[in-house]
């Protein structure tokens, strides 16, 4: 028996057994802090809405860049292939599924891991190093009231709402950018998609984006606390924070598309 392999299959199975014990540990402390309308005290409230302009605010710049790139480039390719199939009247299911179901939700939670996940997991990382997690625990402050709640709660805002903007700019301005290029109207277009879109295709992409959203901010926050007492410790956790991330986000798009 190869026994390096078994260590070390054995200690990757242990790091993920806790890794995963300890961010349901933090999802159950934040969803007690929220039912206790912990969210209404001024100094939370004052992070709160601090952590939604950072994490869905800020980035629009890039989401709306990012829109009308993959979206001027997925109206026009299935513009094309559709009209040369002579099959245009599908155009709108098309576009619906790809930008609501895939394009949007993982696009969106990609730019979430890479701006806002990163930026939180440095964070506590930094804070826990620096002991100020444990100065808010002998203050009597609760940690999953100040730090857990505004940040988990910003990314479960962040997320549906990128994925939705995303969408109009990437479904609409999309057409604009290339698809004039083709011989149809906009009227025409827009009846298509309000033809093809139902409240199952949007509650998909707000599930989804939802979901993929919270598991990033829950890596974050898991990771950052892993840290003990150096600072080089901060970009491994970042990295496995990274691979970790990534992983979920593919387990999550595969089970959306089994159920």
């Amino acid at each position: 028996m190869n026994l390096p392999l078994v260590q070390t299959l054995g200690r990757w199975a242990i790091d993920r057994s806790q890794s995963y014990t300890r961010m349901a540990r933090i999802l159950v402390q934040t969803g007690s802090a929220f039912a206790r309308l912990s969210f209404l005290n001024p100094a939370v409230f004052f992070v709160l809405v601090r952590q939604v302009y950072f994490t869905a605010v800020q980035p629009l710049t890039i989401i709306i860049v990012a829109a009308l790139v993959l979206g001027s480039v997925t109206v026009h390719i299935l513009l094309r292939v559709l009209i040369s199939l002579g099959a245009y009247e599908q155009i709108g299911e098309y576009l619906v599924t790809a930008m609501l179901h895939y394009i949007a939700p993982i696009t969106c939670t990609l730019i979430i891991v890479l701006r806002s996940g990163t930026a939180v997991l440095t964070e506590v990382a930094l804070m826990k190093i620096n002991r100020e997690i444990a100065t808010l625990e002998a203050l009597a402050v609760p940690v999953a009231e100040y730090l857990y709640l505004p940040r988990l709660t910003a990314f479960l805002i962040a997320g549906p709402c990128m994925s939705f903007c995303f969408c109009i700019v990437g479904l609409f301005g999309g057409f604009f950018a290339l698809g004039f290029l083709h011989d149809i109207t906009f009227a025409n277009y827009l009846d298509r998609l309000l033809d093809a879109v139902d409240i199952a295709d949007v509650t998909n992409m707000i599930a989804k984006s939802t979901i993929m959203a919270g598991l990033v901010c829950l890596v974050a926050l898991q990771r950052g606390l892993s840290v003990q007492r150096s600072f080089t410790e901060v970009p491994i956790r970042l990295i496995q924070g990274m691979i970790q991330t990534v992983t979920l986000i593919i387990a999550v798009e595969v089970l959306f598309n089994l159920f």
